[in-house]
């Protein structure tokens, strides 16, 4: 586990998440405009190949050596996961949605948890997905060992298989194989919030192994660059979050792949690793993402940037930061 060093305090608020379906959005057409982020029965898309206004490209052109002077994202970080140090931070206290960073965390619970060699069976736990949620496909009956539960999970961003994950990963340690579905969910949500709080993540509350929008499944920035640090330095998770696309064969026969749709794997001129993006109606779109800068590993992290350009232009910023150099006993913060 990884920790982390206090940044400078400051405040902030929530914002929220998007699912897909094989790499399409799904929108529920019968949403009145006043139902997203309601309640659990609401669609709220998470979709990071497909998110509105969605053009990912070099729009602002290169930011130079004074770009990373302040991000236009009302909340970001950039993290010296090598020196353990946060560089930079804007309101990293104000809650935010988590969305998609929420399955790094259930990926870290499982694969802290259970063997690598663990096989899930996948059951009737998948019909818990809420309506409008993006899956991989996973089908009752189904056998999948560690690596692909967590490929179905991370890059297709699978939210049937963070509820595989969730119901396998609780009947298998608390040996209760009677329990019920949501008995088991609730179990694994305690390891989830549990083991959050261990690495430092303590202004967080996660009700949901998938990131779907919830009004009471919130964290902060500064909690969400905590998990994904510990992301980063878990080796199987960390390797499947940086893949461009991954197959997987099911334990039970046949087999899936899918591309991921973390577009900044492919962002020229940077040495990107990985992690993860989002959007939601509440959250606007935001990112976590791993790059190699000079040899040191960074996480630049941003959550509400208004358009997928913004973000895009906002991550450059805090690279160019670390490219540029900083006095590393100076934490600087930016407010609006």
């Amino acid at each position: 586990m990884t920790s982390c060093k206090p940044l400078t305090d400051v405040t902030m608020r929530p914002d929220g998440q998007l699912t897909i379906d094989n790499g399409q959005l799904t929108i529920d057409d019968d949403l009145e405009a006043g139902d997203v982020g309601d309640d659990d029965s609401v669609v709220s898309p998470e979709d990071e190949n497909n998110e509105p206004d969605g053009a990912f490209s070099a729009l602002f052109g290169a930011p130079g050596a004074n770009a990373a002077g302040a991000i236009n994202s009302p909340y970001g970080a950039l993290y010296n996961l090598t020196d353990d140090a946060f560089i930079y931070g804007k309101r990293v206290d104000d809650r935010v949605y988590p969305s998609g960073t929420v399955k790094l965390l259930t990926a870290l619970v499982v694969s802290d948890s259970l063997p690598s060699d663990f096989i899930f069976e996948v059951g009737s736990e998948i019909e818990m997905i809420s309506r409008g949620s993006g899956v991989a496909g996973l089908i009752e009956g189904q056998r999948v060992n560690m690596e692909g539960i967590l490929t179905a999970l991370l890059i297709p961003i699978g939210n049937d298989a963070a509820y595989s994950i969730s119901v396998n990963t609780a009947r298998a340690l608390s040996g209760s194989a009677g329990s019920s579905n949501n008995e088991m969910n609730d179990y694994f949500l305690r390891l989830m919030n549990d083991y959050a709080k261990n690495l430092g993540a303590e202004n967080s509350n996660f009700s949901n192994p998938d990131g779907f929008h919830a009004a009471n499944n919130y964290s902060t920035v500064r909690d969400l660059t905590i998990i994904a640090a510990a992301t980063a330095m878990n080796p199987m998770v960390s390797a499947i979050c940086g893949k461009i696309e991954h197959e997987v064969r099911f334990e039970s026969g046949g087999s899936s792949s899918w591309s991921n749709s973390n577009a900044f794997l492919t962002l020229e001129g940077w040495d990107i690793r990985g992690l993860r993006t989002g959007y939601t109606d509440e959250s606007a779109f935001s990112a976590q993402i791993l790059a190699y800068v000079d040899g040191k590993m960074y996480i630049a992290a941003v959550s509400g940037a208004a358009t997928a350009a913004a973000r895009e232009q906002d991550i450059i910023r805090l690279l160019q930061m670390a490219r540029d150099g900083y006095d590393a006993s100076v934490i600087t913060v930016f407010e609006n």
